[in-house]
């Protein structure tokens, strides 16, 4: 089964919940400024959300969704098993229900709950495919009781049942007194998150947040002031929209937003761009959350520039720092073994690998 591409920041950020309703509303409506593919793993989470008119909203908008858009993001091998059953479970275009049976993603209980009930040309995409048939029989029994199947298709499905022997094998007798297994212990409930309110979250006065944003050079420049000023007087809301869609130099300031939500939306925006990112990773600035982010995405870690900077910022989350070492150049693992700006940890790590060919 192909590995499932990484899950835009901000879809995580709500998954985790703390989330307030009404940004909840406002993302099931279909008001974030996301790329499809993102939007659309946000509203299969959200359709199983608490709040009644939240699901509705996600569902919604799921079932509106244009058929021609989300066809190619069904075909995709990488989008999500969790789409990719609301999908076939939910929506009846033929087109759509097709290329999510032929994707190999699609997880095979979600195949056996449909088997029964699928039309005779849909259950010829389960039939052929016999990979899955012989993974998991109990989808081959399932799909056995479709009454609309048609002759040569309950033929072939009873010769892979006579060829591979499959339910034959007689049952091992269960061993005599047998004691039950005692009833398994409720696990704690953990701690629901505190929601990140819509407004007001975090008070700072205007020059509070001209420091909370800009460094000391920046605060000299007129440009970035003006930019300051303007985001200050926006609500929650109305950052997470200028996050998303907002320029580059509004993002190079709302990553720095002391509101986890806010900061997140940047690093979901369908504009951010490589640069940015790299130029993130090393900010002094910004949250250790966001970078630990930052050095969770396998794409973006892919940048050598990306991990030298997660190295080298001292409010990299040490267990990410330390993982990246090994990654950097011989030449730029010797600086970091006697750079004191960096935390002692990553340093003591860098000097392992710089001694390490003087031992042979």
């Amino acid at each position: 089964m192909a590995e499932a591409r990484p899950t835009n920041p901000l879809v995580e950020q709500f998954r985790r919940g703390g989330v307030a309703r009404d940004l909840r509303l406002m993302a099931a409506q279909g008001l974030l400024p996301l790329k499809p593919e993102d939007l659309v793993e946000m509203w299969t989470d959200l359709v199983k959300d608490p709040d009644e008119g939240v699901r509705a909203a996600a569902d919604k908008s799921l079932s509106s969704f244009p058929a021609a858009e989300l066809q190619p993001i069904l075909r995709s091998r990488d989008t999500p098993a969790s789409v990719l059953s609301w999908a076939v479970t939910h929506r009846t275009e033929r087109e759509l229900r097709e290329v999510v049976l032929q994707n190999t993603s699609l997880p095979d209980e979600t195949i056996e709950a449909l088997a029964p009930v699928l039309t005779q040309a849909l259950a010829e995409l389960v039939v052929i495919n016999q990979m899955r048939l012989l993974r998991r029989t109990s989808l081959l029994v399932a799909l056995e009781s479709n009454a609309g199947l048609n002759n040569d298709q309950k033929r072939r499905l009873r010769e892979l049942r006579d060829s591979f022997r499959i339910g034959q094998a007689e049952a091992a007798p269960p061993p005599a007194h047998a004691a039950p297994p005692p009833p398994p212990e409720a696990p704690p409930e953990p701690e629901p998150e505190p929601e990140i309110a819509p407004l007001g979250d975090v008070f700072m006065t205007e020059d509070e947040a001209l420091v909370r944003y800009l460094s000391e050079d920046e605060r000299q420049q007129t440009e970035k002031v003006s930019a300051v000023q303007k985001i200050y007087r926006l609500n929650t809301a109305e950052k997470l929209i200028t996050a998303l869609k907002g320029s580059r130099e509004e993002r190079a300031i709302l990553i720095r937003d002391p509101n986890r939500l806010v900061a997140t939306a940047v690093l979901g925006s369908p504009r951010l761009t490589d640069p940015e990112i790299e130029a993130i990773s090393g900010m002094k600035s910004v949250s250790d959350e966001i970078l630990r982010k930052i050095g969770h995405h396998r794409e973006w870690t892919k940048r050598y520039a990306v991990c030298k900077n997660l190295v080298c910022n001292p409010r990299t989350p040490i267990g990410i720092a330390l993982t990246l070492v090994p990654r950097l150049s011989p030449r730029d693992i010797k600086a970091i073994a006697v750079d004191r700006n960096v935390p002692e940890p990553v340093r003591k790590q860098a000097q392992k690998f710089v001694k390490a060919p003087q031992q042979h």
